[in-house]
């Protein structure tokens, strides 16, 4: 289980300067004044990219020279700079100001570089067309621009030490501009963009062999439509500079990665997400810096400092509304039973050119469970929308084997439903569904699409996660909410419960186990539970209220210059209005889904109660849910179906009781107890 930290924290801990770790040298220390798949199993050489890089020998070419150095470091400056670039006697320095590698034919350096504000020089990359089937946006005014070279030393017409890239931020008011969020420059050789047959941004030779094989697939919508960008795997993965500036202007690592598209129909957008990847090919395995702030590893020892991948997201389903939907749910779940990416605002610049507003994101693999729990990414079994991402092909028969038990069982039989739960984390499960049914989603496990599970092929009993059973990975969870216009009355949970067959194209979907499930007495009054402990306090109004709050501080600087540099047109100036749609659909969903809940399961008769504790004291859980009581929280429940209430002093403190008033506990003295709900009742920890 992870714990998403609110991005009032993350935004907080962005603030706390850190060490330039650079592979290039500089004199001074900081700046002046941060897809889908038919086929059950991924192709070899996507699958095995992790195994065979592990392996794989260094490059050839070799650095034989200490590095250019730089004589600033790179950052943001008030004014117009001078850079020298110096390196060992007998060799040639050359470089480029366009993102490109150097090569022999670079200019050479030959005296100091002068370093400017850019903005008013012609946009370039922002003027590029071909780059979305449903039409360009092309921003009418110059966007802001940094200074980005890229220097190697060369002897003979070789180069002969790595290429160092810096980037100069020269008249941009950081702190006003982009607040206390990172800013992130990615530096590549404009073809691995724009290209026509080999450009991952474009819609290139891939669209136009679309179009040709059938003139009607140009009647699709846009976002259906191949193209260059739709290309998957490592050969659409190109060669990237990644340098890391934190919120003082501080490079907090700068590195060569691998950069590739990602999403599904967001990768139609005029901005796209990237997922970057460190390779040995590239030179360094992974990122080792503190990327997301208060990212705690999911086994709880500490902070996760080392990333093999991570995503910039463009806000998917939710790119051109209000952009905050999927890191602001997630936060929200940060005590449910299930795996939750971690994520942190940036401002991305590409070649040196503005590129908006992302959610720099955790990113799944066998190395993500590696770096988050005591588990050997050799031993991890990953499965995506019924595609291996991470195992070998006989691993996918550890899946086959719960989908034919549940679906091929009698599930009312204890024995057969206890059989179940030795294949798979129910708590898990179950919260995963819940928390999906509740917000509404139209693109999840429901609908045979952005399900994620995994597990460990030989369990360990030193690691409480690595007994063998499968877990559940929440991601992608934009398609929600009211997104489209769905109004928050209507009932969220009969899709899921009437659901014959998932739409997709696998032939076991989790759907059919959640459907099988849901027979057995147990585990659909757990369902019913955990649907109002959704409501009642991962969804509570005025935390709901609060958390928005907290991203809108940050967002509502960001995501208007956004939507100005990509529109679409209807989206700039409409952020406020989405943000406050996104609101009023979580506070209807609170008040209506009582009614949702009576329609579905008719449940009998509910009434309110009352938690209240004290949070500087202990930690109060209802039904394994902590329940957020830093106030008295009024939920409901049904009286026919008791609760579950737990505590968890803090050190120093001591539990006394339950004092229940309307409401009767089984053990009033005893941490965990079952409690009966009365009319009106009211349940309060008491410590000393």
């Amino acid at each position: 289980m992870r714990t998403v930290r609110s991005i009032m924290v993350i935004c907080a801990a962005l603030m706390i300067s850190s060490a330039m770790i650079t592979g290039c040298s500089s004199k001074e220390s900081k700046g002046k004044d941060k897809e889908s798949s038919s086929s059950k199993v991924s192709s070899g050489a996507e699958k095995n990219d992790s195994k065979a890089e592990d392996n794989q020998e260094k490059s050839e070419n070799k650095v034989i020279q200490e590095a250019v150095t730089f004589s600033i470091a790179p950052g943001f400056y008030d004014k117009e700079q001078t850079l020298e670039l110096s390196c060992d006697e007998g060799l040639e320095i050359r470089y480029t100001t366009d993102g490109s590698v150097p090569t022999a034919e670079s200019e050479v350096y030959s005296s100091p570089i002068s370093l400017k504000d850019r903005t008013e020089e012609k946009n370039v990359l922002a003027s590029q067309k071909n780059t979305s089937a449903s039409g360009d946006f092309i921003p009418r005014s110059k966007v802001t621009k940094a200074n980005v070279i890229r220097a190697a030393a060369f002897k003979d017409g070789e180069a002969v030490t790595e290429v160092c890239s810096h980037t100069y931020f020269i008249g941009i008011d950081r702190e006003g501009l982009y607040g206390d969020v990172p800013v992130i420059s990615l530096m590549t050789d404009m073809d691995n963009l724009y290209d026509y047959e080999t450009g991952i941004y474009v819609l290139g030779k891939t669209y136009d062999d679309f179009l040709a094989e059938d003139p009607k697939n140009g009647n699709m919508d846009g976002w259906k439509r191949q193209a260059n960008y739709k290309n998957k795997g490592r050969e659409w993965e190109r060669p990237v500079a990644v340098e890391f500036i934190d919120s003082q202007g501080v490079v907090g690592f700068d590195q060569d990665m691998g950069i590739r598209i990602m999403g599904a129909a967001s990768r139609n957008a005029t901005q796209k997400s990237f997922r970057l990847t460190a390779r040995e090919d590239y030179g360094k395995k992974n990122v080792k810096y503190p990327l997301i702030p208060d990212n705690i590893r999911s086994d709880g020892s500490g902070e996760v400092e080392k990333y093999k991948s991570f995503t910039l997201r463009n806000g998917g389903n939710d790119c051109d509304y209000a952009k905050m939907r999927d890191p602001l749910l997630q936060s929200l779940a940060e005590e449910m039973d299930f795996e939750l990416q971690q994520a942190a605002p940036c401002v991305v610049f590409l070649d040196g050119e503005y590129w908006g507003m992302y959610s720099l994101t955790e990113d799944y693999s066998d190395n993500y469970i590696q770096n988050n729990y005591p588990i050997e990414k050799e031993n991890v079994v990953m499965l995506k929308c019924g595609e291996l991402e991470a195992g070998e092909e006989a691993d996918y028969e550890l899946y086959t084997q719960l989908y034919e038990l549940a679906t091929g069982s009698d599930m009312t039989d204890d024995e057969n439903y206890k059989a179940v739960g030795e294949l798979l984390d129910l708590d898990s499960f179950i919260d995963y569904c819940a928390f999906n049914m509740y917000i509404g989603n139209s693109d999840c496990i429901f609908d045979d699409n952005n399900w994620r599970m995994w597990r460990v092929r030989t369990p360990d009993e030193s690691c409480e996660e690595a007994d063998g059973k499968w877990r559940m990975m929440v991601y992608d969870t934009d398609f929600s909410t009211g997104i489209y216009g769905e109004t928050a009355d209507k009932n969220p949970i009969d899709a899921a419960l009437n659901n014959k067959k998932a739409n997709g194209d696998n032939e076991d979907p989790p759907a059919d186990i959640f459907t099988a499930l849901m027979k057995n007495p147990e585990f659909s009054q757990k369902m019913m539970l955990t649907l109002m402990d959704m409501r009642n306090f991962t969804f509570e109004k005025d935390r709901v209220s609060a958390r928005i709050d907290e991203f809108d501080a940050v967002y509502s600087k960001l995501v208007p210059d956004t939507f100005k540099r990509f529109g679409p047109q209807y989206s700039i100036g409409g952020y406020g209005r989405n943000v406050k749609g996104l609101r009023e659909y979580l506070s209807r969903r609170y008040d209506s889904f009582i009614y949702s809940m009576n329609d579905s399961f008719h449940p009998g008769k509910n009434a309110d109660v009352t938690f209240s504790g004290d949070e500087s004291k202990g930690k109060v859980y209802v039904n394994g849910h902590r329940a957020f009581l830093d106030k008295e929280v009024s939920a409901k429940y049904f009286l026919d179906y008791p609760i579950t209430v737990g505590v968890q002093p803090k050190e120093g403190q001591k539990f006394v009781k339950w004092e229940c008033s309307g409401c009767t506990a089984s053990d009033p003295t005893s941490q965990e107890t079952q409690v009966t709900i009365g009319e009106n009742g009211s349940i309060k920890a008491i410590f000393e």
